[in-house]
């Protein structure tokens, strides 16, 4: 009976191993060609309602025009968007698991100390699809309609409640800015979403928010809300009687939102052109832009490498301002 050595042994090893991996690329690879042949979901790590529940329905149903399958929309609020965002950073790296990022996923490094993934290694970056400002709106019968007399209204009365998105989002960092660049002592209230947000502060539970033009018009429109300024550089084209804070007094002032689309690490570069090229169809649709005009943003989808660079930068960012107050756990 004929033996093998120990080095035959080793050499079989490593034989099998080359050959699972040169099987396991020409997978992938065929994956990549044929994709996408099943539905794609894309996780919002809010809850329904909010920005970025808007912001991902209003292309959904035209990206699923565009790649022939279905586009579905999971909502996944929680823990300052953490719950959703581990969904999408352990799923499979295969294109059919996306998830909508905004300001949180570039804040949450610095604010929490044991997340359950990191970034940006976990993520492959697909493009940001959208940039807005957003609208200071109060509750209807809070005595003050613009940033001065609000101003005036807390140094007579003491800090104002404002809710934001959670910790690190969008509407937080604006609320913080507002904060740093006036001085005004404001209470943070933080909700999953801010749908959930505005709703409270429409039935004057809270004072404030900071959100986008589409969660705020059904309640200005009612009239459970007034608009007492915008954050942006320029005024909205849907408020432009509105002044902008830096008009009324704040200079420099600006906070907008930005939005953009991550896939798992490791998903193929094939794949990720694939989804970045049917972004770019479904966004310029004439359906999505005037869906989309309702929060006067821009429209623009980046590349994933311009979309890394972005993430990175914002990371950096955050880091300075919150790692003196990051968090041990998430709440």
């Amino acid at each position: 009976m004929s033996r093998l050595s120990m080095r035959s042994v080793s050499g079989i090893r490593s034989a099998l191993i080359v050959a699972l991996t040169l099987c396991s690329g020409l997978s992938f690879a065929a994956e990549s060609e044929k994709f996408p042949s099943k539905a794609i979901r894309i996780v919002v790590p809010f809850a329904a309602g909010g920005g970025g529940d808007f912001i991902a329905r209003a292309w959904a149903d035209k990206l699923s025009d565009t790649i022939k399958q279905p586009v579905i929309v999971e909502n996944r609020g929680g823990g300052n968007t953490v719950v959703g965002t581990d969904v999408v950073a352990k799923a499979a790296p295969d294109g059919y698991t996306l998830l909508l990022v905004g300001a949180s996923i570039a804040t949450n490094p610095a604010l929490i100390e044991k997340l359950p993934y990191k970034t940006p290694e976990d993520f492959t970056p697909i493009g940001t699809v959208i940039t807005y400002a957003m609208g200071l709106a109060a509750r209807a019968n809070l005595p003050a309609n613009n940033v001065q007399e609000l101003l005036a209204l807390e140094k007579a009365q003491g800090p104002l409640s404002i809710a934001t998105s959670g910790v690190g989002s969008a509407t937080a960092l604006a609320a913080e800015l507002f904060k740093g660049a006036t001085g005004v002592k404001l209470m943070a209230v933080p909700y999953k979403g801010a749908g959930p947000a505005a709703i409270d502060v429409a039935s004057g539970h809270v004072d404030l928010l900071f959100t986008g033009m589409s969660q705020l018009k059904p309640h200005l429109d009612s009239g459970r809300l007034k608009l007492l300024a915008t954050s942006g550089s320029n005024r909205l084209a849907s408020a432009p009687e509105v002044q902008t804070i830096a008009e009324q007094g704040v200079k420099d002032f600006e906070a907008v939102v930005w939005w953009g689309i991550l896939a798992p690490a490791k998903t193929p570069t094939a794949i990720v052109n694939k989804l970045n090229q049917a972004l770019a169809v479904s966004l310029n649709h004439p359906d999505v832009m005037k869906r989309l005009a309702v929060i006067d943003g821009e429209v623009r989808l980046s590349s994933p490498q311009a979309f890394e660079t972005l993430l990175k930068e914002e990371i950096a960012r955050w880091e300075k301002l919150y790692k003196p107050q990051r968090a041990t756990k998430v709440e």
